[in-house]
């Protein structure tokens, strides 16, 4: 078993690496900042007790595992709440876009916002799936680990998202 402060130091790595894409990810599915904050708190809570009893170490895909703990997170906090309080969860997203050009970050808002209502027209298994291959960037390995099922499914999934997001576009266009 490793000492105590070479398992401190692998997690503040872990945590350094991962805290804000965790932190994103939380955002993205309760659309609650204090809450997405409470669940990136609690999932690396719990990884750290993982590493303290030394099952943490045996891990091999940290990343997956630390999103694997937050979705099940998310997933109990709704089954406690039947519904989030919404804050304006574009302003939040794009408050983290420092550019300096104004014309660029009102067309990435106007996109980011087409996006997500895009997204919200897909069932939530799809969206799930979409938001961690583009918005987190996982890869189809590490998604298919987080929600059990084979890659080959979620490739599927995601593939028949993305043409869903294209048919549902186009008929918006053309309104």
């Amino acid at each position: 078993m490793k000492d105590r402060s070479t398992i401190e130091k692998q997690f503040l790595s872990l945590y350094d690496k991962y805290s804000d894409d965790i932190f994103r990810f939380c955002l993205v599915k309760t659309k609650d900042r204090a809450l997405s904050l409470d669940i990136t708190q609690e999932t690396f809570t719990k990884f750290w007790e993982l590493l303290l009893k030394g099952s943490g170490s045996k891990i091999e895909q940290k990343r997956a595992y630390l999103y694997k703990i937050a979705r099940n997170l998310i997933i109990d906090q709704s089954r406690k709440k039947s519904s989030y309080l919404v804050e304006d969860f574009t302003e939040s997203i794009y408050e983290s876009l420092l550019q300096e050009d104004p014309y660029e970050r009102l067309q990435n808002k106007i996109d980011g916002e087409k996006a997500l209502l895009l997204l919200n027209e897909l069932p939530d298994s799809t969206k799930d799936l979409i938001t961690l291959r583009y918005v987190e960037g996982l890869s189809i390995q590490e998604i298919a680990k987080i929600t059990k099922k084979e890659p080959q499914t979620v490739s599927v999934y995601i593939h028949r998202g993305i043409k869903k997001m294209r048919e549902i576009l186009k008929e918006h266009e053309q309104r």
